[in-house]
């Protein structure tokens, strides 16, 4: 059996960042690159640039071997629970190894920080800090300092948040790969600069928003630039412009308070804000200089106004329940063989078989489709619905 290793990732797009990783696996003797990518809609809330067909073609043309999917609503959920369903859908497909982008590069120091976040001692002094109201991410970050005399950047930059987040959810499933911390190279996370000749994918996402092409294609490995060379000339790809805040804000005004707290991670304080800022504010900007963002991240209200958007409740169920496959290649494809038999999660490219599956199944896969069908519709050019249902799975 091939040696395999999981990535989870965005490719929102896939850059340069994202090949470097993929090189440096290969060079090491992983033959076999598996990755649980978002699907329709990215960890912050908002659609993908391109979509998700369209995104693994551009991996798989770049040496990853398989993409599976995870579905919207974990998609977009904060850092543990994105973290715990990419973890989910790597171990059902059975690698051996997992790697994820790390500034700090310190694998034993994650480990132990991921450890503390699974003790009763890490939750009363998370519990102290969230008493004085503070955000989530500061208490986090206060709590870990109580444990730790660790460098505040460590634990503050999003590569690290994640890449605990991926070691603890594979500690709470009881299972043990291998873990490989990439030390990040080039720009950071959400740095708009490039930074010795890498760019991060917001930058790139910046660089196409006003028109800089040929910038943006500087940071896309050439085996994957045609794909979004394509998409960009047909104006398949989303960018938040004023369509879309005004479809974003009527439908936040057709909503009370009650519809709100119903939405996935919101409590009775901003369900009662976000109806009093929607009905004032004339765009997104100023619905959130209306919101209260010094209690709540912006990405936090992004994922709540966005499950508000497309009207999708908290009782959504909280695991994944099945593997979709986006594409694969012939080692892929050959893999796929060898794991299928012995999976946890029923496996198929086709949303219409999964969602038969259960009822679990049905509700995350109308989710996603749901997803799909937005992320389509607010492309430069408004593209076909039901697209979920209609895409055919990329071989390469």
């Amino acid at each position: 059996m091939s040696k395999s290793v999981g990535i989870v990732a965005e490719y929102n797009p896939f850059h340069t960042g994202h090949k470097y990783q993929i090189d440096c696996l290969k060079q090491n003797g992983f033959d076999t690159v598996v990755v649980a990518m978002s699907g329709s809609r990215v960890q912050r809330g908002l659609p993908a640039l391109i979509n998700k067909h369209e995104r693994a073609k551009m991996a798989l043309c770049s040496g990853v071997n398989m993409v599976a999917e995870i579905p919207y609503p974990f998609s977009s959920m904060s850092a543990e629970g994105y973290a715990m369903a990419g973890i989910q859908t790597l171990k059902a497909l059975n690698v051996e190894a997992v790697c994820f982008g790390s500034e700090s590069g310190d694998g034993k120091m994650l480990e132990e920080i991921a450890a503390y976040l699974l003790t009763e001692e890490y939750e009363n002094s998370l519990q102290k800090y969230l008493e004085q109201k503070l955000p989530f991410p500061t208490a986090r970050e206060k709590a870990i300092f109580d444990k730790f005399s660790f460098n505040k950047e460590t634990v503050s930059a999003s590569n690290d948040i994640l890449a605990i987040e991926y070691i603890k959810a594979c500690k709470k499933l009881g299972w043990r790969p291998e873990i490989i911390p990439l030390k990040r190279v080039g720009a950071a996370y959400n740095q708009k600069s490039e930074k010795d000749g890498f760019a991060s994918a917001s930058g790139i996402r910046k660089m196409i928003s006003e028109y800089r092409y040929d910038n943006a294609f500087r940071f896309v490995p050439e085996e994957s630039a045609s794909v979004l060379e394509t998409c960009l000339d047909r104006g398949n790809y989303f960018l938040p412009d004023n369509r879309w805040e005004k479809a974003v804000l009527f439908s936040l005004r057709n909503k009370t308070a009650q519809d709100f707290i119903e939405i996935t991670d919101c409590n009775s304080e901003l369900a009662n804000s976000l109806e009093k800022a929607a009905a004032i504010s004339s765009s997104m900007e100023m619905l959130f200089e209306n919101l209260p963002t010094k209690r709540y991240t912006r990405a936090r209200l992004n994922r709540i106004i966005l499950a508000a958007f497309l009207d999708v409740k908290n009782d959504m169920p909280k695991d994944i329940q099945y593997i979709r496959l986006l594409g694969f290649d012939k080692k892929g494809e050959q893999y796929l063989k060898e794991i299928s038999k012995v999976s946890s999660l029923p496996i198929s490219h086709s949303a219409k078989i999964l969602s038969e599956k259960s009822e679990e199944c049905r509700i995350i896969a109308m989710a996603e489709s749901r997803a799909c069908d937005m992320q389509a519709t607010f492309c430069k050019f408004s593209g076909e619905p039901r697209q979920d249902f209609t895409n055919k799975i990329v071989k390469i």
